[in-house]
């Protein structure tokens, strides 16, 4: 193996876990809002979506409909979200974010926006032949990952 697979390797499993740590723990978004990833993707995905059913909602995270269903109880009892039905159609059930829910997805963009901007900044000053480079070895990594899947 050369030194530098040995090296990319090292870091990629790293990074890896610490991002596999990152999904296990929860953050406040918003005072006395603590979620972990998963549930403030679930209100993320209904911010930005104006009609959003359980349905839609497990296709969109791709999770099963009863582990979305779950989570969404869990939301309704922290007042982070509720569920109604048009009039013109009381069969289906949409999502929609109360204010509580409306801080801790704002909270979680301004999270995303601190957390990227190092990032950003450092893709920001390579040139674009090293930035494709950089996202040629990751495409092929995943590649690799995924044969082995």
């Amino acid at each position: 193996m050369s030194r530098f697979h040995a090296e990319a390797e090292a870091i990629i499993i790293r990074l890896l876990n610490c991002y596999t740590n990152l999904q296990r723990s929860k953050h406040e978004y918003c005072p006395g809002v603590e979620l972990y990833p998963s549930e403030v993707h679930a209100i993320e995905c209904i911010a930005t979506n104006s009609t959003v059913n359980l349905t839609e909602l497990s296709r969109q995270l791709g999770v099963t409909r009863g582990a979305v269903s779950k989570s969404v109880a869990k939301m309704e009892k922290m007042g982070l979200m509720r569920r109604y039905k048009y009039v013109s159609n009381q069969k289906e059930v949409y999502l929609h974010l109360t204010e509580l829910g409306v801080q801790a997805y704002e909270g979680h963009k301004r999270y995303h926006e601190s957390m990227d901007r190092a990032m950003k900044a450092y893709g920001d000053q390579l040139a674009e032949d090293a930035q494709q480079e950089i996202l040629r070895f990751l495409q092929a990594y995943l590649e690799q990952m995924q044969q082995l899947d």
